[in-house]
């Protein structure tokens, strides 16, 4: 049976302590565009060991309801993209409307398959909240050493705005996900669907 790592030990990167997460969408803001060191587990037992080795004697845990539970059945599954070029949920990985297209060559990108739809959901919220986490952090770090906004009046939504698009980027293709909802209805295919 391949490999399904369903456990994250981070030892250094975007933590204050050493943490086994039980989910990628959890540990890969953590990890991602700075230093760290991290290892992936299909059971939580190696990834204690692995804590234990690093010389942490009891590591904290981020465990998830379905922690060790995703795993796709019989090659079936959810391809859920949680940062690429179009986050969404992929019923294929190859192909025109398939995950892969979503990730190959896109800096950062984050995405696993998933058993249930619902898993590959709670995937893509956990890596949303843990990258607000992030930068939550590091925001609370520079105004624990002094720093203060520019301009305080920026925080209005239009300001914001502004400044948010310095860093993020809408999705290349934003309408495409509303037609491969359409074409999939078309051939009477299950396909996500995408709210806003």
């Amino acid at each position: 049976m391949p490999q399904h790592n369903e456990y994250y030990a981070v030892f250094t990167g975007r933590v204050e302590e050493p943490t086994i997460f039980s989910s990628w969408g959890d540990a890969h803001p953590r990890v991602t565009g700075c230093t760290s060191s991290h290892r992936a587990f299909e059971t939580l037992e190696e990834a204690h060991a692995y804590m234990k080795g690093r010389g942490v004697a009891q590591a904290k845990t981020v465990m998830k309801i379905d922690a060790g539970k995703t795993a796709p059945l019989d090659g079936n599954g959810f391809f859920a993209v949680a940062n690429g070029k179009s986050p969404g949920i992929y019923d294929l990985y190859r192909g025109r409307y398939g995950a892969e297209r979503e990730v190959s060559k896109q800096s950062g990108s984050c995405h696993k398959k998933f058993r249930t739809r619902a898993q590959a959901e709670a995937f893509i919220e956990d890596w949303k909240e843990s990258y607000a986490d992030v930068w939550r952090n590091m925001i609370k770090e520079v105004l624990d050493q002094g720093f203060r906004p520019r301009d305080i009046e920026a925080l209005r939504t239009s300001g914001m705005k502004s400044i948010i698009q310095q860093f993020m980027y809408e999705p290349d293709n934003p309408i495409e996900i509303g037609e491969i909802t359409e074409k999939a209805k078309q051939l009477s295919l299950q396909c996500p669907t995408h709210e806003s």
